[in-house]
């Protein structure tokens, strides 16, 4: 009896903790993926397209699965609100349109509080009215596989898109070199 006891504890031990998940709209889902992509505690991306109920656009999207013991949703939203043009609702850099306007995509009440604090916090640093929305998690619609890691597939494509559209080159952010840095805007 004490050997099975001993034997479940260990397995339970050895178990991996829950990964969590968190969906973000930010122009190019290749950019958006990318920036996520080889962050510490990001256990996969995917990229796609979610709609969040009738009356919402469909969005480009990357959907990022991660350990919460290891990142927090927290620091994604710092990595986010460092890569995108948070005052611009009709969307990002040189992509136009709705299918590429920002928005966080949240999954319960935790993030829901979250997303619109950091919102929030920055409206009030600047003093500008945020354009990036906050909307439940809707309906994902995953992208092709050309579209998947298109920066591994496709490296020379990917940066020559990323710098002719204006993208700030979000590979290369830690949350360590975030730390009071400025926010991304198309009019830098």
């Amino acid at each position: 009896m004490v050997r099975q006891t001993l034997m479940m504890l260990l397995l339970l031990l050895a178990l991996p903790a829950q990964a969590a998940q968190a969906v973000f709209a930010g122009g190019s889902f290749w950019v958006m993926e990318r920036l996520f992509a080889e962050q510490p505690g990001v256990l996969g991306t995917e990229t796609g397209w979610m709609e969040s109920g009738s009356r919402h656009l469909r969005r480009q999207v990357v959907r990022v699965e991660y350990d919460p013991q290891t990142l927090s949703y927290g620091e994604l939203l710092t990595l986010y609100w460092a890569a995108v043009d948070a005052f611009d609702d009709e969307g990002q850099f040189c992509d136009r349109g709705p299918e590429f306007s920002p928005a966080l995509y949240v999954q319960g009440a935790l993030q829901q509080k979250w997303a619109q604090q950091s919102r929030a916090r920055l409206a009030l640093a600047d003093d500008r009215d945020i354009g990036v929305r906050i909307l439940p998690e809707g309906t994902f619609e995953s992208a092709p596989a050309r579209h998947q890691q298109y920066y591994e597939q496709h490296p020379l494509l990917y940066t020559g898109y990323r710098r002719m559209c204006g993208y700030p080159a979000g590979e290369g952010f830690t949350l360590q070199a975030l730390a009071g840095a400025p926010l991304a805007t198309s009019q830098q």
